[in-house]
């Protein structure tokens, strides 16, 4: 009895002091949002009939599966990275687009002398609470030094407002390099109570466009879900970014089912010379909202991409599969498909 008080002080003590962890709620006088054609009055929906709901029987066989594959969600020794990960990045210097993989979906990309980072969530933890969620042991993590080595970050991208992929510790580290954040509808709320600078956050709607100097970034849709705490479920939009830059397109999924937007993405801008898609944390019961990794390489094939990095995996364990399965399939089917993968570590980088 006293052990198990003892841990609820100790869980509300962490809450209370991460508070700022959880964001805000955007204000109901944002018209955009209210004009958004998937917002339904109150929050945002996926069209169609996708299901995310959880009921007894499929606890039942998560349950069964946790037992089962409980000693390979996590690797066994070490997780190998590039041996240089933690040498000063080089700064953007050409016309050339350099991309380096920074594990789970945390890209930093630099399209000549513009460097942009999508979804950076660099710390130990992708949760509120401490000691949950935790970052595999030696994949690669950034402190608040280590943050520096990135140099100034012209814009952040951010797909969705989940703890994996919007990071408080990160953004707070970045924050006074970063020039500009490109988020979702809604999720410039948390951005504002982290106190960045309204002026540099910039919300999108699905299909809006912008134009930063030579670079063209596009808000696309995803098929996924958001929210930041329990009862508060799909009240910031969730997205996919297209990034046009001189005759070349960068594609980044964040967390996506497969569906046929990826059709569409393709028919709207034409082929993808880089597709950044997830290929991690899937499990049967989901895959409306997140895709197995034979569905990450054929919706490279639906964006006619002429290279396919997987991401969303090597980082955390938020599913129930070994860790080291995701790429393993993504790799013989995309084979079978005949899809270029790329194949890297985290720390690597390679040009286009």
């Amino acid at each position: 009895m006293l052990i198990g008080l003892i841990a609820l002080c100790v869980l509300l003590v962490s809450l209370i002091l991460r508070a700022n962890h959880f964001g805000a709620i955007p204000g109901k006088g944002n018209q955009k949002i209210h004009n958004c054609s998937v917002f339904n009055g109150k929050q945002f929906v996926n069209p169609g009939n996708v299901d995310v709901s959880m009921d007894f029987g499929k606890l039942k066989l998560l349950s069964y599966q946790f037992l089962k594959l409980r000693k390979q969600k996590r690797p066994p020794q070490n997780l190998k990275i590039a041996h240089d990960s933690k040498k000063v990045f080089p700064k953007p210097t050409g016309n050339e687009i350099q991309v380096t993989w920074l594990g789970h979906s945390s890209v930093l990309v630099d399209f000549g002398d513009k460097r942009l980072l999508f979804d950076p969530m660099l710390s130990q933890y992708a949760s509120p609470i401490p000691a949950f969620v935790k970052r595999f042991k030696n994949a690669l993590t950034f402190d608040k030094y280590d943050l520096e080595l990135l140099g100034k970050i012209d814009a952040v991208i951010i797909s969705h407002d989940h703890y994996d992929h919007l990071d408080y510790t990160t953004i707070s580290g970045l924050k006074d390099r970063v020039d500009k954040f490109y988020v979702p509808l809604g999720v410039g709320a948390h951005l504002e109570k982290w106190k960045i600078d309204k002026a540099k956050i910039i919300e999108a709607d699905w299909w809006d466009e912008f134009f930063y100097d030579d670079l063209k970034f596009v808000c696309t849709p995803s098929r996924h879900f958001s929210g930041r705490r329990a009862g508060k479920r799909n009240y910031t939009l969730w997205a996919s970014w297209l990034v046009k830059y001189r005759g070349k397109s960068v594609y980044f999924s964040g967390d996506s089912g497969y569906f046929d937007g990826f059709k569409e993405i393709k028919e709207k801008y034409g082929s993808i010379d880089l597709a950044m898609l997830e290929c991690g944390q899937y499990n049967e019961l989901w895959k409306e909202i997140h895709m197995l990794p034979e569905q990450t390489v054929l919706a490279a094939k639906d964006l006619d991409a002429k290279l396919l990095l997987p991401i969303h995996n090597m980082a955390f364990s938020l599913a129930l599969h070994p860790w080291y399965e995701p790429k393993e399939r993504a790799l013989i089917e995309a084979k079978k498909l005949n899809i270029k993968l790329v194949d890297i570590l985290a720390g690597e980088m390679f040009e286009i």
